[in-house]
């Protein structure tokens, strides 16, 4: 295999030595990607249209709501840990002190619900590198504690 593989490369580079790719179509110009190769011709039209209306793939609007709604957890998260951190030291430590347990555990019921959503997208997607990890509340909270401690 080696030495046909030595030879096709042999004839590529008398070929480019003769300029014989020098005046191909297209020469110069950027790659039109617009077209998916792998896609069944049948469905390209219909997926074109649902594309310039705005529309995606299942899959893809599943994970856009994924994130959305791990992103608004997270901001509910970081918002009523600020007012705990706010309240220390006032008559309303205790009271911010609950919200702040409440909040944790709400948010890591939240991640448990999407990490069962995220299980059952990384079998829809088509591929494998589209799968996604599945989400870590704890890594989660203690950032959100760092960063609005800095």
């Amino acid at each position: 295999m080696k030495r046909w593989e030595s030879l096709i490369d042999q004839k590529i580079r008398e070929a480019i030595a003769r300029g014989e790719f020098d005046d191909l179509p297209g020469k110069g110009e950027p790659i039109d990607l617009t077209e998916n190769p792998f896609e069944d011709p049948e469905l390209r039209l219909a997926h074109r249209m649902l594309r310039s209306a705005g529309f995606a793939p299942a899959w893809i609007e599943e994970r856009k709501d994924i994130v959305a709604e791990l992103a608004a957890a997270r901001n509910d998260l970081a918002r009523v840990w600020k007012i705990a951190k706010n309240a220390r030291g006032t008559g309303q430590e205790d009271s911010a002190e609950e919200r702040w347990k409440q909040a944790s555990l709400d948010f890591q019921r939240k991640v448990e619900e999407l990490n069962r959503r995220i299980k059952a997208w990384n079998l829809k997607v088509p591929a494998a590198g589209f799968q996604q990890e599945r989400i870590d509340g704890g890594k989660i909270i203690e950032a959100v504690q760092v960063e609005a401690n800095s």
